[in-house]
């Protein structure tokens, strides 16, 4: 059987992962599917709302006002898919202006389970 097929033990696929990011030349990095569980996810929304964290708030202005416009330039029918998708809160300000226009699918794609049940919460993803 050839290697690429056979699964890793996930302790010596998490070692050999974190390895190789941080032992990376130059930019070091981590997979980002071991930042996000439950803890990792409740943080980064705490992140995002701090001052010195700008991005998600120039995001959501972005969208909340040029909304609209954006929907007007998409021909119907639409299906959304956002790929890292977190708790679909800056997706929110698109969907409500599709919803204004035709019922609109919507597949948020999140490595984070703890992100995708926020989604659900808030209203964003149906059960």
């Amino acid at each position: 059987m050839p290697a690429s097929l056979v699964e890793a033990d996930p302790l010596t696929q998490f070692a050999d992962e974190v390895c190789a990011g941080l032992t990376k030349p130059g930019q070091k990095e981590l997979p980002s599917k071991y930042l996000y569980d439950e803890v990792g996810s409740a943080l980064f929304e705490v992140i995002s709302v701090l001052p010195e964290y700008g991005l998600t708030r120039a995001d959501q202005r972005i969208l909340r006002q040029h909304a609209e416009s954006i929907v007007a330039r998409i021909p119907s029918p639409v299906v959304v898919a956002e790929l890292g998708s977190g708790s679909g809160r800056k997706t929110r300000w698109i969907l409500e202006a599709l919803a204004r226009r035709q019922p609109t699918l919507y597949h948020p794609i999140e490595i984070s389970p703890s992100a995708l049940a926020m989604c659900r919460r808030d209203g964003c993803l149906q059960p």
